[in-house]
């Protein structure tokens, strides 16, 4: 297949995609669900679509004035309506640019009833401590110096609430400014109290928050084992949404007809969702699609690779891949030099957004590959390749760069047809444990803290040299055996390290990071925390403690159990001496 022939279809799709907004909910997604089945139905592609209600919420308008002067706001998603125009008096908060001790922090909580706070950032955590204190509202102050204001959400609930978790929505008014009108707000609140005034700003938002039926796409391409890779991303958008996600959307079709033409080669099948609800549900496509769709996902999905801003204007030569780790640096520099020998390759966990809402399934492998730019090159604090136009009005298709989409997929491409191709999976656990034993050492700061990361790091390092032994044992025969420990490990492993509660259940949107619990419940201690916070954070991290170690221990039970006849209870493991120094 030419590059030329796929280019100008990837253009074709843009071209339509990126005609119209496609927020969930609305008819203007329909059409997009239709267009993506046509061109499925065209390429002789199984597909279908699966319809249901979604709990959505779309910001509609926002005035902020102060001091007679009125500054570009928008409401955030899943915000509180103000129900008119209301005058508040505002408040900064400083902690929010440099960081600042839980003490601290709370001192200030104790000043915010009544008041609308001013704020660098957008931490839902943050969000519900100003409502839990009696703040009036949040005005949040984007970090880099663009003009843009960028639509978002604010929920602190992953995808749609349940029964509880519906308590837990915020009822609190919050608004989004850019940096120089957080800072102006900023100038001018100083200025009224070096004169012992107070600065009041009248605030009214409206936020549409409804229940509205949205359609998931699912394609088919089906592999001689009924196991499956998933390829997703999702086909909601704010405003035109052109490289958020029109194009990943339109690279997963052409993604589609590749695979499709060569599904004589395929061991494993394919399965590709374009999920609706990303933008204006917090990923409550991705959420639905685990909740109705768990028996597949837990007993028959070996990876997923979720594609999301790519081809944009902006990015460079630099391939950040984001992963769960188990398929090692190794596999991944193999595959991309195939297609990409000059990538300048950057290697990193995975973290929250973007449909990571499978963790519980305990998939061994997850996949997020694009071309960003580098940290210097940015000129926005924006995922991805760091542009000012991201989540806004301005992701149009002239942003767009279609050999920079191409080259997104020549990698997304070689990554999943490997994966697909091959019956064997890539395992690489002596990189696994490189890869997640630093984690426990920024825990160290305290004499229990220690404590429990060595036991962690230890039960680690016993579950990898099990396999690692086991590998040895085996060599390149028992592809079959192998296989098993590579789902039994990963999978698990992908749930405790990115995921902190029950595997049937989403966690809360406040942890953006693998071990996000265990890491900021550790920084908690008494000298530098408020009494009550102290308690509140030592009992997450008892509880996280817990979590690993006993889930750790089931692990290596399982592993004995499940393969004990082919090594001998592992004693070949001291015989051989393989155990891993790292």
């Amino acid at each position: 297949m030419q590059d030329f022939e796929v280019k100008e279809r990837l253009r074709e799709h843009l071209e339509y995609l990126c005609s119209f907004d496609k927020l969930s909910g609305e008819p203007e997604a329909y059409r997009a669900v239709e267009y993506i089945l046509e061109v499925l139905e065209k390429s002789g592609i199984s597909c279908h679509e699966e319809d249901f209600p979604a709990y959505l919420s779309n910001p509609v308008s926002s005035v902020l004035i102060a001091d007679g002067e009125e500054f570009p706001c928008r409401p955030r998603s899943f915000s509180e309506s103000t129900k008119g125009r209301i005058e508040i008096p505002l408040i900064y908060d400083p902690g929010t640019k440099t960081e600042v001790s839980l003490s601290e922090q709370k001192q200030f909580m104790e000043t915010v009833a009544g008041k609308l706070v001013l704020g660098y950032g957008f931490d839902e955590r943050y969000a519900k401590l100003l409502e839990q204190h009696g703040a009036a509202g949040w005005i949040q102050i984007w970090t880099s110096d663009e003009d843009a204001v960028h639509e978002d959400t604010v929920s602190p609930v992953w995808g749609t609430p349940d029964m509880d978790s519906s308590l837990f929505q915020l009822r609190m008014p919050v608004v989004a400014v850019s940096k120089p009108c957080g800072e102006k707000l900023i100038r001018k609140l100083k200025i009224y109290e070096a004169e012992g005034k107070q600065l009041f700003a009248q605030l009214s938002s409206e936020v549409d928050t409804c229940v509205k039926n949205v359609a998931l796409p699912i394609a088919e391409i089906p592999g001689k084992s009924r196991d499956f890779v998933l390829l997703s991303g999702h086909y909601d958008t704010w405003y035109r949404g052109a490289f958020d996600n029109c194009t990943a959307n339109a690279l997963a079709l052409e993604l589609a007809r590749y695979m499709k033409e060569h599904q004589d080669e395929l061991f494993y099948s394919l399965r590709i969702a374009w999920w609706p609800g990303h933008s204006n549900g917090r990923y409550m496509g991705s959420t639905w699609y685990c909740d109705h769709h768990w028996d597949e996902l837990e007993e028959h999905c070996i990876a997923h690779l979720n594609l999301d801003l790519l081809g944009s204007k902006g990015a460079d030569h630099t391939l950040a891949i984001r992963t769960a780790g188990l398929e090692g640096e190794e596999w991944l520099k193999e595959q991309v030099r195939k297609v990409d020998p000059a990538a300048e390759m950057m290697f990193g966990r995975i973290g929250r957004g973007a449909d990571q809402s499978l963790w519980g399934a305990e998939i061994p492998y997850h996949i997020n590959p694009r071309y960003e730019a580098k940290k210097e090159r940015k000129h926005s604090d924006a995922p991805g390749p760091g542009v000012y136009w991201w989540h806004t009005i301005d992701d149009t298709f002239d942003k767009i760069d279609l050999d920079g989409l191409l080259r997104d997929g020549r990698v997304v491409g070689v990554l999943l047809y490997e994966l697909l191709s091959k019956e064997k999976l890539p395992a690489d656990y002596r990189g696994y444990a490189k890869t997640w034993l630093p984690y426990f050492e920024t825990l160290k700061n305290s004499e229990e803290h220690e404590q429990a990361a060595d036991e962690i790091e230890t039960l680690l390092k016993e579950v990898l040299d099990r396999c690692e032994t086991l590998e040895h044992i085996w060599g390149t025969e028992k592809i079959e055996e192998h296989n098993r420990l590579c789902r039994l490990v990963g999978g698990v492993f992908s749930r405790l390290m990115h995921s902190t509660g029950s595997a049937y259940e989403q966690d809360t949107s406040f942890a953006y990071g693998p071990l996000q619990l265990l890491k900021a419940s550790a920084k908690a201690l008494p000298e530098n925390s408020p009494a009550d916070w102290s308690l509140f954070y030592q009992t997450t991290f008892v509880r996280q403690r817990n979590r690993m170690v006993t889930e750790l221990r089931k692990l290596l039970k399982e592993i004995d159990l499940e393969f004990r006849n082919g090594s001998d209870r592992f004693g070949s493991s001291r015989n051989c001496d393989r155990r891993m120094e790292i």
